[in-house]
């Protein structure tokens, strides 16, 4: 197993560009980011030097804000496209081969269908995009226990929009807290959509910290997950700001 550690949420006693030395440091071959946009393309480059970057999200409007993403937002569609562009510039000076999009809440008053019509127009012309950077779009269902107007459902919506798509270059993120948190048995559906599924992501639940720190059952996961046909990276994309990573020693092989 491969472990990728996401500095928007690890290491975060430091400052930001400081972050890839210290996951370097504590044994990873790989970072992943949500939003790199805060920062030049060449600082991150040279901040990264020794690490490959292996994920970063596409702009997703106004998060601290309460926004998860505007692709099924009627009338935002040139910002979206203007976001494209953008995660495209940062993913090819990045050699990210995989940008994920989150795909957005439902507006109050707005109709879902509408949304929904939106989202696959906006992700094809994503897909599209991407293809011809060899860039893997990924979709990553949020769950609605935190984000209770969020447009997608749990892992299976997702793979309907995938259908609906239909884009040769779109696969689904699978975050195990999101997962946990919708309801999902998180090891069965691992293994149900594990040739859909482009990324993983993990971290404990309740709480959205280390594994071990909450109730989900991370050595029948690692178990579960040994034996299926899965080659990609694992991210750690759990809180803390002076992590220790005793339960990734057992499984890593991230060199």
């Amino acid at each position: 197993m491969r472990f990728s550690a996401n500095i928007s949420t690890l290491f975060t006693a430091l400052p930001f560009l400081d972050r890839f030395a210290a996951a370097s440091a504590a044994g990873f071959a790989a970072v992943e980011m949500q939003f790199p946009y805060s920062h030049k393309p060449s600082e991150l480059v040279a901040a990264a030097a020794g690490v490959e970057i292996v994920l970063i999200n596409l702009p997703a409007g106004d998060f601290a804000a309460g926004e998860r993403g505007i692709a099924c937002i009627p009338g935002r569609e040139a910002e979206f496209s203007a976001g494209i562009t953008q995660a495209i510039a940062y993913a090819t000076a990045l050699h990210c081969p995989r940008v994920n999009c989150l795909a957005g809440n439902v507006p109050e008053g707005m109709d879902a269908n509408a949304c929904w019509d939106v989202l696959v127009a906006n992700l094809r012309d994503a897909a599209d995009a991407f293809a011809m950077h060899n860039i893997e779009l990924l979709i990553e269902p949020l769950n609605r226990a935190d984000n209770p107007r969020f447009v997608l459902e749990g892992s299976r919506h997702v793979l309907d929009l995938i259908t609906a798509v239909a884009r040769r270059n779109v696969a689904l993120q699978f975050d195990l807290y999101h997962s946990a948190a919708a309801g999902e048995d998180v090891c069965a559906q691992l293994a149900r959509y594990i040739g859909q599924i482009g990324h993983i992501q993990i971290s404990d639940f309740p709480g959205r910290g280390a594994p071990g720190t909450g109730t989900l059952d991370f050595a029948k996961f690692f178990k579960t997950i040994s034996h299926l046909p899965y080659e990609g990276w694992i991210g750690a994309e759990y809180f803390a700001a002076e992590p220790d990573f005793a339960w990734m020693r057992n499984h890593t092989s991230s060199r």
